[in-house]
């Protein structure tokens, strides 16, 4: 179920979302922290054309349009403000992807005294075939809509007509309805928009969403976070502690595996009286955050990182390759088993503060009993078998062996001045250039960007024809 060396249990993003067979796709509304206007080009023409995309097609600017064109008004993709990539060549297929997107800029939040993240990936599809039947498809990961390499988690479910649940589908109908409020006048079509995630909730409240699993059954609830008063109170969840002796909270066997960590949580699920009888736990999470750590924040927890090898793997390889790309884990999944129940949640939230209490988040939990998961189970999956096999791509470590990375740091501030950046006043002049004729200068004011105790003013200037 979770090998990373099984062609099984491996996929891609746009095959997560192909339509079933003899089906194509009606309308989708899709979640994303960071996002690709390229990785989205090749989700949207697989998309447009149900079938994968080759460097062929993409290289066909009819062939793309075409496709694009197919459903330009059948998908809006939400992400964060202010972390679209742009393509290296933007083209004028950039003007029909940004018909599609909407960016999500949430405001300050006063206790935390910075911007909480719009960080669900998600997505919910319509499918109809030439009969006019309908097929749904709802998705929950861990992975952005990017080219990243790291290693992360995925779950679909299709609707079904051989149960009976709807009252499962109803959080994901509260999500769709907190999207629509997200959609500002000044989003391009914005009334079309909203009528489109309107539609979409329409369809589904009535629907019913199966596992169809031998695993788990029928045993899930899905969890948004962040969406307000309908949101899951995440922090209330009995994997959390919010008091000292809470029966509830205790657990024999808890597994957390999460790139970004608050030492507040950790230290949490570390704690002695959340033990039962012969607990074992285990933190799997990047070097990188064990320097967040102190050692008595998980002496009771087993941790493991990925081997430099596998995180340097491209480089390790070859010296040639133009565009080498680290590795890391981005996966972020749960497993708790007390007794013979076993809780396992997977999605987008990471164990930290601001995952856990203010970010918009999507998440997924699964219910089963430890005769089928476990975690010693879900680790021989992970590890590609047994801990001390030579093909396990992770390996034990220390709060000793953190790893302090600068370019973390920095890429955490970057954010940050992002955010206020996005949220600033901001005013566009287009005049003629004087100077070079049958040019203009576009001349764009950022006002309110706080720099120290300056006011500063910003001004971005270039021509076009």
């Amino acid at each position: 179920m979770f090998r990373p060396d099984s062609n099984r249990d491996r996929t891609d993003y746009s095959g997560i979302l192909m339509p079933p067979d003899g089906y194509r796709l009606d309308r989708a509304v899709g979640t994303t922290y960071s996002l690709d206007l390229e990785a989205l080009t090749a989700v949207a023409i697989c998309l447009g054309l149900s079938e994968e995309t080759d460097s062929k097609l993409m290289q066909n600017p009819i062939g793309m349009l075409n496709a694009l064109q197919k459903v330009s008004d059948k998908i809006v993709l939400f992400c964060e403000a202010g972390q679209i990539k742009v393509p290296t060549k933007p083209t004028a297929l950039s003007i029909l992807l940004e018909k599609m997107v909407v960016e999500v800029a949430l405001p300050k939040d006063r206790q935390l005294g910075r911007y909480p993240s719009f960080h669900p990936k998600t997505w919910v599809l319509a499918y109809v075939n030439a009969d006019g039947d309908k097929k749904y498809r709802f998705v929950v990961m861990s992975r952005n809509l990017t080219f990243d390499r790291s290693w992360d988690i995925s779950f679909a479910m299709d609707s079904s007509k051989n149960v009976r649940q709807k009252k499962k589908t109803q959080p994901i109908c509260d999500f769709l309805d907190y999207l629509v409020m997200n959609v500002h006048n000044t989003s391009n079509n914005a009334g079309k928009k909203r009528n489109l995630i309107r539609g979409l909730c329409a369809d589904i409240k009535d629907v019913s969403f199966s596992l169809d699993s031998k695993i788990f059954g029928e045993d899930f609830e899905v969890l948004p976070l962040g969406i307000g008063k309908n949101a899951y109170r995440m922090q209330e969840d009995i994997l959390f502690c919010k008091e000292r002796g809470n029966a509830n909270s205790t657990f024999n066997e808890l597994v957390v595996m999460s790139p970004f960590l608050s030492e507040s949580v950790i230290a949490d699920f570390n704690l002695t009286d959340r033990a039962l009888s012969d607990c074992k736990r285990t933190l799997v999470t990047r070097r990188s955050e064990l320097g967040k750590l102190k050692a008595s924040d998980v002496d009771n927890f087993t941790i493991y990182a990925l081997k430099d090898e596998i995180i340097d793997g491209e480089e390790e390889i070859s010296d040639e390759l133009a565009d080498k790309k680290k590795q890391d884990i981005h996966a972020k999944i749960y497993l708790r088993r007390k007794y013979s129940d076993v809780d396992l949640y997977l999605g987008s939230m990471n164990a930290s503060y601001s995952a856990i209490n203010k970010n918009v988040e999507m998440m997924l939990w699964l219910g089963t009993k430890n005769m089928y998961l476990n975690g010693d189970k879900f680790l021989e999956d992970i590890f590609c078998g047994p801990v001390g096999d030579a093909k396990n791509p992770f390996e034990q470590v220390t709060v000793a062996d953190a790893v302090l990375e600068t370019e973390s740091d920095n890429r955490n501030l970057l954010e940050q001045k992002i955010k206020d950046l996005c949220r600033v006043k901001r005013q566009a002049v287009i005049s003629e250039d004087n100077e070079n004729a049958g040019k203009y200068k576009i001349e764009v004011e950022f006002s309110g960007i706080e720099s120290g105790s300056q006011q500063d003013r910003a001004y971005i200037c270039h021509g076009f024809r």
